[in-house]
C-alpha cells in the first residue's frame, strides 16, 4: 500500500497520467483499513432475524475459531431472549395501563356524563323557547356554544371509552379500497371551504381483509383528519392500496423458514410540516397531543383497531417532508383466489375537492 501511495504522488507530482491506480489505490485503502470481524444474525422467538451482533478484533488476523463462533451464537441468542422479554414486558405494562384507564373511563362516563346530560337538556330547552320568550342574539350564540362543548366533551368520553374497550365489530372481510372510497364520500361533506388534494392508488386486485368496516373507517377518518389539520387545509392527501408478502403480524411461534403470507398495505400520506423526530415514539400514546383542542386518543385508538386485526400501524416523517402512517393487515386467506368485484378498475385518481375537496378538521 505505501508502495502504491508513493508511485502515485510521484506519476502525479509529473502530470502522468495516472491509468487507473487513484481507483487501486482508493480500494487498498479499504481492504487496509478491514479489521477481522464476525456478524451473527438475533433472532426473536420466530426465527426472524431482528438485529446483527458484530464483533471485530483488530489485535490478531486469525479468523475467529469455531469454539468463539458458538460462544458469540449463544450470546447473541441470549440478546435476542433478552429484546424478547422486553417486549413482553412492554405488553404487560400496556395492558395494565389500559385496564386502569378502562375503570377510570367507566367512572368518567357515569360522573360526567350525567350532569352532561342535563346541561345539554337545558341549554335546548332555552334554544328552543316558547313563544313571547326569544332570547336576544347574544344569548343565543352562547347558548350554542353550550351545547357545542357539551358535544366535544361526550366526545371525548366516548373517545376513553373506545380506548379502554374497543368496540367488537364484524371482522370482515372487508373491501378495503370500498371502504377508502366510501370514507372520502362522508369527509368531502365536513369542510367544503378546505383546498385539499386528495389522490388515490388503489390496487384494483386487492384481496380483503379480517377487519370490521366501520372500525377501519374510523381509523381512515382519524389519519386523514389528522393530515388534513397538519396542512391547516392546504395541501394535498395520497391515499394508497397494495399488496405485500411478508412475516404474519398475527404472532405466534413459527421458524424462520415459515413462507411468507400476503398482507394489504393502505398509506395514508401528506406533504405537511411532518413530526419531529423527538415526537415520533409518543404519538400513539394516550392523551398525547400537539393540538390546541385535541384530546390524544385519535391515534392510540386507531393502533389498538389495527392490532386487534391482527395488524399494525407505523409512521415514516420527517420535519418539512411531511408524513405516510402505513396500515399492514393480513389478507383473508379465502379471499385470495377471487379477484375483489367492488376494487375492479380502482386503480389510480386524483380526487379534486367535491368527491374529496373539503378537509376536514382535525380532533
Amino acid at each position: 500500500l505505501e508502495e502504491v501511495e508513493r508511485d502515485v504522488r510521484e506519476r502525479r507530482a509529473r502530470g502522468d497520467k495516472l491509468d487507473g491506480l487513484d481507483a487501486v489505490l482508493a480500494a487498498a485503502a479499504v481492504l487496509g483499513s478491514l479489521k477481522h470481524g464476525v456478524a451473527i444474525g438475533i433472532r426473536d422467538d420466530s426465527g426472524d432475524i431482528i438485529g446483527l451482533l458484530v464483533v471485530a478484533d483488530d489485535r490478531v488476523k486469525d479468523a475467529f475459531s469455531s469454539e468463539e463462533i458458538k460462544l458469540l451464537e449463544s450470546i447473541a441468542a441470549q440478546i435476542g431472549v433478552v429484546i424478547e422479554n422486553s417486549r413482553l414486558y412492554a405488553q404487560m405494562k400496556e395492558r395494565d395501563r389500559l385496564a386502569v384507564l378502562g375503570q377510570m373511563a367507566a367512572g368518567l362516563a357515569h360522573e360526567i356524563r350525567n350532569p352532561l346530560g342535563a346541561i345539554k337538556g337545558s341549554a335546548q330547552l332555552l334554544a328552543d323557547p316558547s313563544p313571547g320568550t326569544e332570547l336576544d342574539p347574544a344569548s343565543k350564540e352562547f347558548v350554542g356554544i353550550i351545547l357545542e362543548e357539551v358535544e366535544r366533551l361526550d366526545r371525548v368520553v366516548g373517545s376513553m371509552l373506545d380506548l379502554a374497550r374497543p368496540k367488537q365489530g364484524t371482522a370482515g372481510p372487508t373491501d378495503v379500497n370500498a371502504v377508502v372510497r366510501r370514507t372520502l364520500q362522508v369527509l368531502s361533506t365536513e369542510r367544503a371551504s378546505d383546498d385539499l388534494e386528495v389522490e388515490l392508488v388503489l390496487d384494483p386486485e386487492l384481496p380483503r381483509v379480517a377487519i370490521d368496516p366501520e372500525q377501519l373507517r374510523q381509523v381512515l377518518m382519524n389519519l386523514y383528519r389528522n393530515a388534513a389539520q397538519a396542512m391547516k387545509g392546504r395541501g394535498r392527501i395520497v391515499i394508497s392500496s397494495r399488496v405485500k408478502f411478508g412475516r404474519t403480524t398475527r404472532g405466534g411461534t413459527g421458524s424462520g423458514g415459515a413462507p411468507e403470507e400476503p398482507f394489504v398495505e393502505l398509506c395514508v400520506s401528506d406533504n405537511g410540516p411532518g413530526i419531529s423526530q423527538k415526537m415520533l415514539d409518543s404519538i400513539f400514546l394516550p392523551f398525547f397531543t400537539t393540538k390546541e383542542k385535541g384530546t390524544g386518543l385519535g391515534l392510540s385508538i386507531s393502533q389498538r383497531i389495527v392490532q386487534n386485526a391482527g395488524g399494525r400501524i407505523d409512521v415514516r416523517s420527517y420535519e418539512g417532508k411531511g408524513s405516510t402512517f402505513v396500515i399492514s393487515l393480513p389478507a383473508s386467506t379465502d379471499a385470495l383466489s377471487t379477484p375483489n368485484p367492488k376494487s375492479a378498475g380502482a386503480a389510480t385518481g386524483a380526487l379534486p375537492v367535491a368527491a374529496g375537496r373539503g378537509a376536514p378538521s382535525a380532533t
